[in-house]
């Protein structure tokens, strides 16, 4: 093998596990969130003071979990089709790590006003 293709299998190698790497932490945070919502759901069967809490809390009990796993699925399937996300703003430049904690931020701080406006 030469170098050219020795570095082209190796950028392939690379892009494949940052992909893995996306996709299982997308699938992860799912199951996480569904392990919860099975937990929370579960927990409605026995206990009355917690139901009523539940109640009484609703927002905060479901919406702000659901608001990070959805800001954070936006996120990665919006760098996932759009590649790495840079962006200017406010006199401030995000690129490489920062540009999507900065945009999941964005995101989850947007999904909770609309949760709080509309509750």
């Amino acid at each position: 093998m030469d170098d050219h293709a020795l570095e082209q299998k190796s950028g392939l190698n690379v892009r494949v596990m940052k992909n893995s790497a996306k996709w299982m932490s997308i699938f992860t945070v799912i199951l996480i969130g569904g392990i919860y919502l099975f937990w929370l759901f579960w927990s409605l069967n026995y206990d009355q003071k917690f139901i009523d809490e539940f109640y009484l809390h609703l927002s905060a009990v479901v919406g702000i979990p659901g608001a990070m796993i959805s800001a954070f699925v936006i996120v990665s399937v919006l760098e996932q089709v759009s590649g790495p996300i840079e962006f200017e703003g406010l006199g401030f430049r995000f690129k490489g790590a920062s540009g999507p904690v900065v945009l999941w931020v964005m995101v989850f701080l947007s999904i909770i006003i609309s949760i709080k406006a509309l509750w």
